[in-house]
């Protein structure tokens, strides 16, 4: 990582805690952030939703659908392995009409300096990078070109450093394309996080 950290998880907090204005996107949105903590597993969004008003602001909340989807698979491991989810870009990006759109690459950039504080801070064993724009972004970051996302489920965990990066299929992808190998992708996932956690488990045990 280019980025290091001293840290202590009770006197520090992320950057954009105190509204990074890096792009500008905050304007439509404070960042939504998770609770810092020390996590096996991260998950990895491309960007915020709205909330509306009185709803808690949780990346990859389980009152989305893909958030639903993602708790769904974490509820069998959740005794063990600890979770934490995050969005490349903290903030919402809006249209002009105000309806949602794609980050643009611009936009990524920006807020990736954030992203690399919570892998430095963290320290988590298994990175999901959930969709083809956010494992096409971050695997070039660490320097691998080609992202492959395999139409059996079977899916290759990276190391890099310490962490294992793994690129998925987005969640709500498996919910309007795939649902008739939801059971496939959950237990796919499940593997994936038994397997890269179970040194780090053995080691706390």
């Amino acid at each position: 990582m280019t980025v290091k950290y001293s840290l202590d998880l009770n006197q520090k907090i992320k950057p954009c805690r105190k509204v990074c204005k890096t792009c500008g996107l905050y304007i439509n949105q404070l960042p939504v952030l998770d609770f810092l903590k020390q996590s096996h597993i991260f998950w990895v969004g491309l960007s915020a939703v709205q909330f509306d008003e009185g709803v808690e602001h949780l990346p990859l909340s389980p009152t989305t659908r893909t958030g639903a989807l993602i708790n769904t698979i974490e509820q069998p491991l959740i005794d063990n392995i600890g979770f934490y989810k995050t969005n490349l870009v903290k903030c919402v990006p809006l249209k002009e009409n105000g309806k949602i759109r794609y980050p643009i690459e611009h936009e990524m950039e920006k807020c990736y300096p954030n992203f690399q504080f919570e892998l430095e801070a963290l320290k988590p064993s298994v990175v999901f990078l959930l969709g083809k724009q956010v494992s096409a972004f971050i695997m070039k970051k660490m320097g691998v070109k080609d992202v492959y996302l395999p139409d059996n489920f079977r899916y290759k965990a990276l190391e890099i450093g310490n962490t294992f990066f793994v690129p998925v299929h987005h969640p709500s992808f498996m919910l309007v394309y795939k649902r008739k190998q939801l059971s496939i992708y959950i237990k796919s996932i499940q593997s994936v996080c038994r397997d890269k956690t179970k040194n780090k488990l053995l080691q706390t045990a």
